[in-house]
């Protein structure tokens, strides 16, 4: 047993430790050597690196809110890089006139599977595809310049290049031993391979290699060479002068988040296809009232693409169903509001943007000529405010099956018009008033509707009547006051008022008997 002890004693004392270091006080590394396991530079503190390292491979950095961290030296990765090709690169190699014929081979860090072109002193090889390309000439000269065209459907880099002049002994080249205009140095699996998060402020004017860098604080690169650090993200805010950045991992050199803040001053990036950097919106929603409102988005974002009808209820997010809150884009290129291109024009997204409410009263919109560069905004619609004024009867007696004339009177105070019905009711039952087309009062419009009232029963009825809110407009308050009444009236049957016809006809019977009876007496004595 305590064997056994002794023995798990020793694999642990070999196990590796984890080396952190608390960089507490005012400190300077000015010598040379490698750098592994986390540091932390604590508020109050400044950590000067002014020598040349080499940082292994998953080391970090913390600058405390407070601290600052200084490299005028150089902070290089252990790993080996890789020389990255842009859409057209033009990669100069050493000869150094190493013999008169030979052959040049490129060792690619990854098979070209979708064909590519090498152009070599004038002699062009198209399509070519695999891992080692050998070319055959003339090693007697200082250089020799590969121009090679990329495929865009994927990355191209070169691990080596290696020289073998015939009678003599190859040279290889390592990738950072290689150079030229579309070329860029970056980690074998471009990803970072260490980190610096940035809480307080960074100074950089020497050279970074292979770092993740996060901004949440102060960045300032000043006279900086930094390779394969891209995308610099940042939240807080960096400066960039008289700096180059090359061997960006992603399409951006730096990704200026929200509101972050970024100055580029006489600055260089990887170029080609990879922009400077990039303003990137976190989220891109809008604030509403209700689902039924949707939004139509124009020219948004890098592509300048518009949306098909968004709303709430088909929000990206099932759980975020029911908030009142559409969300506008949910791509980050959608998301995109400014960048500065490798060629160092600064763009700018230019979208609009309708909303809509559709509801049975009208078409509800507010058009948005400059979409707001920002993570949220509400959208205020112009919409109508109905006020029920009165409802006045034409007299307080009414016969059964006939009609009574009331007047009512509708206001329109809002900023848009509205289309309504007004369904009414006498003392609890449904009413006929002789009104089933909707009526439409204008912005600022009062409006008079005529009714005709008419009752089945006797009684003393009251008319009540109301404006109709559609559910549509469910969450937004489009009516001050929606019901008004008559006053009371009395419903009775008519009394036959005709006059007795009967005598008068009788007497008009005989009456005409006696004039023809009278006739005829007369014709026969003549």
């Amino acid at each position: 047993m305590r064997r056994a002890l002794f023995l798990t004693l020793i694999i642990l004392i070999g196990l590796p430790i984890a080396n952190a270091t608390q960089i507490s006080a005012d400190t300077e590394d000015s010598t040379s050597g490698t750098l592994s396991g986390e540091y932390t530079v604590e508020s109050g503190a400044t950590w000067t690196v002014s020598g040349d390292y080499d940082i292994e491979e998953g080391t970090t950095v913390t600058i405390q809110d407070g601290a600052t961290m200084v490299i005028s030296g150089s902070m290089i990765a252990v790993a080996e890089p890789m020389l990255n090709l842009a859409g057209t690169a033009n990669v100069l190699v050493d000869v150094d006139y190493l013999g008169e014929q030979g052959v040049l081979r490129i060792e690619f860090a990854e098979e070209i599977l979708y064909g590519i072109d090498i152009e070599i002193n004038n002699e062009t090889t198209e399509d070519w595809t695999g891992t080692q390309f050998d070319w055959n000439g003339s090693l007697d000269v200082e250089s020799i310049t590969v121009n090679i065209t990329t495929n865009p459907f994927q990355i191209s880099s070169i691990e080596s290049v290696t020289l073998s002049p015939q009678m003599n002994s190859p040279v290889l080249l390592t990738a950072d031993q290689l150079s030229g205009n579309g070329t860029s140095l970056v980690i074998p699996d471009r990803s970072n391979a260490w980190s610096i998060d940035v809480q307080g402020t960074l100074i950089v004017s020497g050279s970074v290699f292979g770092a993740g860098i996060t901004c949440h604080g102060i960045c300032s690169l000043d006279g900086a060479n930094m390779s394969s650090t891209g995308p610099i993200e940042v939240f807080g805010e960096i400066s960039v002068v008289d700096s180059t950045l090359n061997g960006g991992i992603s399409d951006e050199d730096i990704i200026i988040w929200d509101d972050a803040e970024i100055t580029w001053t006489n600055s260089t990036g990887t170029g080609d296809m990879t922009d400077n950097w990039v303003n990137i919106l976190t989220t891109r929603t809008v604030g509403v009232q209700n689902g039924y409102v949707v939004f139509y988005g124009y020219d948004m974002g890098y592509d300048s693409v518009s949306t098909s009808p968004l709303g709430d209820n088909s929000t990206f997010e099932a759980s975020n169903m029911g908030d009142n809150v559409i969300e506008i884009a949910i791509d980050e290129r959608d998301r995109m509001v400014r960048w500065q291109d490798g060629a160092g024009v600064i763009h700018e997204e230019s979208a609009s943007a309708l909303v809509v409410l559709s509801t049975p009263w009208g078409d509800y919109e507010q058009q948005i000529n400059d979409l707001p560069k920002v993570n949220h905004f509400d959208v205020v619609l112009d919409l109508p405010m109905l006020t029920f004024d009165s409802l006045v009867e034409s007299d307080d007696e009414g016969s059964v099956n006939t009609r009574l004339g009331v007047m009512a009177t509708v206001t329109n105070s809002g900023d848009a018009p509205a289309t309504f019905l007004i369904p009414c009711t006498a003392n609890g039952n449904d009413a006929n008033i002789g009104l089933s087309l909707p009526y439409t009062a204008e912005a600022g419009e009062s409006v008079e509707i005529p009714m005709n009232w008419d009752s089945a029963s006797e009684g003393e009825l009251t008319l009540e009547c109301s404006i109709f809110v559609p559910y549509h407009f469910e969450g937004y308050t489009v009516v001050d006051v929606g019901t008004a009444s008559t006053n009371p009236v009395t419903w009775s049957e008519d009394e036959d008022s005709s006059t007795n016809l009967a005598l008068p006809i009788m007497i008009g019977a005989v009456a005409a008997i006696g004039i023809f009876a009278f006739i005829a007496r007369r014709n026969m004595v003549a």
